[in-house]
């Protein structure tokens, strides 16, 4: 009876921020935090409505260098870019638990690995609240979520950001914009030294996020136990797609020479190819990391990420050498 009534008193106590909330959703601000919410990325039950496909092929998994690696249209198979920005590792696999029955008996799994796929990062209340407009039937990331889903409901309480968000959107300006246009380029917009700069700026950035001074130098303690925790999570994934007779692939992207400079033999064993040798688990691994062709500056549209034209280069590539080694 209390409980009913502490719900009661809950419920009226959002509605003026509710309403508050009401020209925060038109904004691109807020629609910017979600994924899927147009029913088209993942198989859930707002896709089945619409689409008739089943017993697809192929997915790929990964964060960042995953969504901006492939590109399938155009291509004679069934396949899906799961990968978002950002996107952890245990988020790929809840992905993969809710939606893997898209795929037919034997499709394949892509694993994209990046530099730190390795190591664990800290997630927040956004992290839950990206996959809110999906329909899943777990929690794709759990963490925070009831402090997610409130701000989902009534996005007033993220105060100045969403005030501003309101008002850009009455002027018409559009906070993803640049976003958007990532999707179309073709080329590289960077200098040479713009290019430079950038691939500094990742790795500045990948330094401070996971406390790193030296890349040279041996894991920290916290680095340690988040790549422990990242071996046992990649194994119950890897054996998840066996089991049910997918085949899981590993594949390392490509990036500029700009930033593949930084990646010292030492920096690969201890942050890439030691995570994958301690996960032990037999499957093929396609590395493009050290292939020249596909590290051209002009398949980029940064020092990192494939552009339009670099990633159908890349994903015909790759589906390629599917075909070839399998």
């Amino acid at each position: 009876m209390i409980r009913k009534i502490f719900r009661k008193l809950k419920h009226i106590a959002l509605i003026p921020l509710k309403i508050l909330s009401k020209p925060i959703y038109a904004t691109e601000w807020y629609k910017g935090f979600f994924v899927g919410a147009d029913g088209e990325t993942y198989p859930d039950n707002n896709w089945y409505r619409k689409h008739e496909e089943r017993n697809f092929d192929l997915i790929n998994l990964g964060s960042s260098g995953g969504k901006w690696a492939f590109d399938y249209s155009g291509f004679n198979i069934k396949a899906m870019n799961w990968a978002q920005q950002p996107q952890t590792l245990l988020e790929d696999f809840n992905l993969l638990r809710n939606y893997h029955s898209i795929l037919r008996k034997g499709g394949i799994v892509l694993i994209t690995i990046m530099p730190f796929t390795g190591l664990n990062k800290t997630t927040g209340f956004r992290d839950a609240m990206k996959y809110l407009k999906i329909d899943a039937h777990e929690p794709i990331q759990s963490i925070e979520i009831k402090k997610a889903q409130l701000y989902t409901q009534c996005p007033i309480l993220m105060g100045k950001p969403a005030i501003k968000a309101i008002i850009k959107h009455w002027l018409g300006k559009k906070s993803i914009e640049s976003i958007k246009k990532k999707t179309d380029l073709e080329s590289n917009p960077m200098t040479q030294n713009q290019l430079e700069q950038d691939a500094k700026r990742w790795v500045e950035g990948w330094k401070k996020q996971f406390a790193i001074g030296d890349f040279e130098a041996p894991l920290t303690e916290t680095n340690q136990k988040g790549r422990d925790y990242r071996i046992k999570l990649m194994r119950e994934l890897i054996d998840f797609c066996t089991e049910r007779t997918y085949k899981p692939v590993y594949v390392i992207p490509p990036v500029t020479k700009h930033l593949s400079q930084y990646y010292t033999p030492k920096f690969e064993e201890t942050y890439i190819y030691g995570f994958l040798k301690s996960v032990d688990r037999s499957i093929l691994l396609l590395d493009y990391s050290k292939d020249e062709s596909l590290q051209k500056d002009d398949l980029y549209f940064n020092s990192f990420f494939l552009n339009k034209k670099g990633r159908k280069i890349f994903t015909e590539r790759v589906l390629q050498d599917l075909i070839t080694l399998n």
